[in-house]
């Protein structure tokens, strides 16, 4: 049976590495499907102005190149912490990463868009949202957790020792 802290590592890190997966799948679609529309401010982005104007009301705005600093790290914390819910939640079972990965990723995608992200006026929610925006979003969440099982249970498997 492992620490606590070794399960709650084991899902930091592999959550971080699900955003990264998730962000490739993001910015793949995008250039697919819009390959001359620039990729305006994205929703980790609006989540650090958010953040940073209910903190700081009257403080100036970062420039745009910290605000996506930020937002990155933001989002792979998040993603991160994300990871140590699902480490803990399959702690004792065989984690199936397609299966429980599509599963959690779909949870993640309707709690955010089907509740806090559009309420907080970071993004439009899930029925206002055309089919595209849905599905690229949907497909995301499901990649990220997919990864995240996936690294998870490579990390948990006592022959390989990978990590941690």
């Amino acid at each position: 049976m492992d620490h606590p802290m070794i399960t709650a590592l084991r899902g930091f890190i592999a959550g971080a590495l699900g955003v990264i997966g998730m962000a490739g799948v993001s910015f793949t679609m995008r250039r697919m499907v819009e390959p001359n529309k620039m990729i305006g401010t994205t929703h980790y982005e609006k989540v650090v102005e958010k953040t940073r104007s209910t903190l700081q009301p009257d403080a100036e705005p970062f420039d745009k190149e910290t605000q996506i600093r930020i937002g990155e790290v933001g989002h792979l914390a998040f993603g991160g912490l994300w990871g140590v819910v699902f480490a803990f939640a399959m702690k004792n079972n065989n984690i199936k990463p397609l299966v429980h990965g599509v599963a959690f990723g779909t949870a993640i995608w309707a709690l955010a868009f089907g509740g806090y992200m559009p309420v907080l006026g970071i993004s439009r929610g899930i029925k206002d949202m055309d089919a595209y925006e849905a599905s690229r979003t949907l497909l995301c969440h499901a990649t990220y957790a997919s990864v995240m099982a996936l690294l998870l249970e490579e990390m948990r498997n006592p022959r390989r020792k990978i990590l941690l």
